[in-house]
């Protein structure tokens, strides 16, 4: 077997586990975690558990790539708009784009919601537990290094922990995003708010309270 031909079937191997990661995800968000096995998922794919047990070893494991894949779209869709000529400007852009990715992709903030829901109290295995912690620390978009920026450039307070802010910032940002992807429409109805209002609101008071305090005369 040449170089080239195993470069072929591990490329053709790649695409296959991304089809069938697809495919396990419409099925999460269509029945739910909790419900969906094995069986469920290569049938809907077109092919026999016995089969897919060669690409994956059980439903966590298909669950965790799942949430690394929409994760992975997530943060590079948000960190491609970190742009600006101060961190200030930066973070809104960061923020703002946060939210059009939910109003373009809620379905994937609602499986985040789902995941977080399920996998609540632990990790299945120890394995999965390290893989999804590297992936998290080697892929997500820190607001850490912007915070930072900005209290050397002047547009953000100095006074701010910028590691203790920027987890304040992203799990705020992540649970807002998740409910308006879940419940947005509801929301809409029960409290009569615009979902795209009340996240501009929030980005708003995050700015705000990034934002230098005023000197006194």
């Amino acid at each position: 077997m040449t170089s080239r031909w195993k470069q072929e079937l591990e490329e053709q191997r790649n695409k296959r586990r991304q089809e069938i990661i697809l495919a396990a995800q419409e099925l999460f968000l269509a029945k739910d975690l909790a419900v969906v096995t094995m069986k469920d998922i290569g049938h809907h794919f077109g092919i026999s558990r016995v089969t897919l047990y060669k690409y994956y070893n059980s439903i966590d494991e298909l669950a965790f790539e799942v949430q690394m894949n929409v994760l992975e779209d997530l943060f590079r869709f948000v960190d491609s708009h970190k742009i600006g000529e101060r961190a200030e400007e930066k973070m809104r852009n960061l923020l703002l784009a946060w939210q059009d990715f939910t109003q373009t992709r809620p379905s994937h903030l609602r499986f985040i919601g789902m995941f977080d829901h399920y996998y609540r109290e632990m990790y299945p295995t120890r394995e999965l537990e390290e893989k999804y912690r590297k992936f998290i620390k080697n892929v997500f978009p820190s607001p850490v290094q912007l915070i930072l920026e900005g209290i050397q450039d002047g547009s953000i307070r100095p006074d701010l922990d910028p590691v203790k802010t920027s987890a304040m910032i992203a799990n705020t940002m992540m649970s807002m995003t998740q409910r308006m992807a879940s419940r947005g429409n509801i929301l809409r109805v029960e409290q009569e708010i615009d979902p795209d209002e009340m996240m501009r609101q929030l980005i708003d008071m995050i700015m705000a309270y990034l934002k230098p305090k005023a000197h006194s005369i």
